[in-house]
């Protein structure tokens, strides 16, 4: 793999990415572009000069393959001209961000979490049903790495609807999620799963393990981790990117969601070779 292969976040929205983006931004060898991968490169929905630019450069792809980055709905396969305009597009946002990320790692050196090298390992957080342009994403960039985030179905879907998504959408975008990383995993993606659940009650050897398979130094990374540990062991600020609507309640983290029997009966039924294969046990009571 080459030192400057890309490492791609699979999330999913109020599923904790946030906390495993924060902990790779400390790794003196990362750089990103400002958002998610379709809030870099699809047009967001605000009247301003950055969406019309935006908009001016997806519009081609638009035309020509689709609304291939809309988050809320299942990619198709994409052309040669998309995967050149993706690979064209997210260098020039990482580089636009480059100031940004110096000054995040600035940040880091005062209290000796962060040491900035001379290198960059694009990170790249890739949201909801985006997770489908892994296979893409993994011929645009050979080498690249790809690092999913799951949780708890139950306290997954909980989050959704303490944003406003209805019980239908929530199970739905979850279970999408979730049979998407199983197919990546079939094809044989350079792919490591991660609990949410495992990043907060032993963040130090998840973060090692993602290092490994990124192939990112863990001297480089042992300020970080021991920076971040704490905060993250605390369960503070699971993924807020929404693409329905902005979130308006705190998310509990890893404690036991209190869904309706009715919706904890309608995750199992619909997700059990998910919860089987992320280590997820039904509840024995659901009241």
């Amino acid at each position: 793999m080459s030192d400057a292969a890309p490492i791609f976040l699979l999330g999913l929205q109020s599923g904790g990415a946030d906390l495993l983006q924060d902990a790779l931004r400390a790794h003196r060898d990362t750089v990103w572009p400002e958002g998610a991968l379709h809030e870099v490169l699809r047009p967001r929905p605000a009247f301003c000069a950055e969406t019309f630019e935006t908009l001016a450069g997806y519009l081609p792809t638009l035309l020509r393959s689709g609304d291939i980055l809309n988050p809320r709905r299942a990619p198709g396969p994409l052309r040669a001209r998309d995967r050149a305009w993706i690979a064209r597009e997210l260098s020039r946002a990482t580089d636009r961000n480059l100031p940004a990320v110096r000054r995040y790692k600035r940040a880091l050196e005062a209290p000796g979490m962060g040491f900035p090298s001379g290198r960059g390992r694009m990170l790249v957080k890739v949201m909801n049903r985006n997770v489908g342009l892994a296979p893409e994403l993994d011929r645009i960039y050979p080498g690249a790495r790809f690092v999913g985030m799951v949780r708890d179905p139950y306290d997954a879907c909980e989050s959704l609807m303490a944003q406003g998504a209805d019980p239908a959408m929530a199970l739905r975008l979850y279970r999408d999620f979730g049979e998407a990383l199983l197919r990546l995993e079939q094809r044989g993606l350079p792919l490591k799963l991660v609990r949410h659940e495992d990043m907060i009650g032993d963040f130090e050897r998840t973060m090692q393990a993602v290092s490994d398979l990124c192939s990112l130094d863990r001297g480089a990374a042992q300020g970080s981790l021991r920076g971040h540990e704490g905060r993250h062991r605390s369960g503070a600020h699971p993924d807020r990117i929404c693409v329905e609507r902005p979130a308006s309640a705190p998310v509990r983290g890893a404690s036991p969601a209190r869904l309706a029997p009715e919706m904890a009966g309608l995750v199992q039924q619909n997700c059990a070779a998910i919860m089987e294969r992320f280590g997820y046990l039904a509840p024995t009571a659901m009241s």
